[in-house]
């Protein structure tokens, strides 16, 4: 079972046996000062957690919600119907996005499932407008992510993990971006880089 299947086969039961902590994600989002009119991509919308939130933020039209598992976004356009968010079902390490795209970036509980990070990173580093951020975020610490990824039932989750925020800096710093935010205590992780106007250390 690949991801793709893995989170197919637990769309239907995701919002029950997972529960978040929306104070601490609203605190998070809080952080990154997304406006109203911020083109912002949400990697990994899953069944679309932070979907209100965003809409509060930037309005609809702004909010592009990708997923790899098609179920998983089902699951996100039936509590949106009468949004304007554009809801992809594709893997965002292949979705054709334009270069220069977005004002925001955001990762959340997605990250570790990228197998390339640096390539991710890159990926991502070239679809932000200059001056964009892009957000690794998590509502609880790496160590319990870890945790929860090395106990999952599933052979392709079991190897998920996310390493210390600061080993991830210099991945940031090769593709132009500078940290802006690093976060990695009990409490949650937080790993954001805003794109330089000029690139550097390409």
């Amino acid at each position: 079972m690949g991801t793709r299947e893995f989170f197919n086969s637990m769309a239907d039961k995701w919002d029950e046996k997972n529960r978040y902590e929306t104070d601490k994600i609203e605190l998070m989002l809080n952080l990154l000062y997304i406006k109203n009119g911020d083109k912002t991509l949400d990697v990994g919308t899953g069944t679309g957690v932070l979907l209100p939130l965003l809409l509060q933020k930037t309005g609809g039209e702004y909010i592009t919600a990708i997923d790899i598992a098609e179920k998983m976004i089902k699951k996100a356009k039936q509590k949106f119907p009468n949004s304007a968010i554009h809801f992809v079902a594709a893997d965002v390490m292949e979705y054709p996005f334009d270069n220069g795209s977005f004002d925001h970036i955001i990762c959340y509980s997605v990250f570790p499932h990228l197998r390339e990070k640096s390539a991710a990173i890159a990926r991502f580093a070239a679809a932000l407008k200059p001056g964009g951020l892009l957000s690794v975020l998590h509502s609880a610490s790496k160590e319990k992510i870890n945790g929860v990824h090395i106990h999952a039932h599933s052979l392709e989750i079991n190897s998920d993990y996310l390493l210390p925020a600061g080993e991830y800096i210099p991945l940031l710093h090769k593709n132009g971006l500078r940290e802006e935010i690093v976060i990695d205590n009990e409490e949650m992780f937080m790993l954001c880089g805003r794109r330089q106007w000029q690139r550097q250390g390409i």
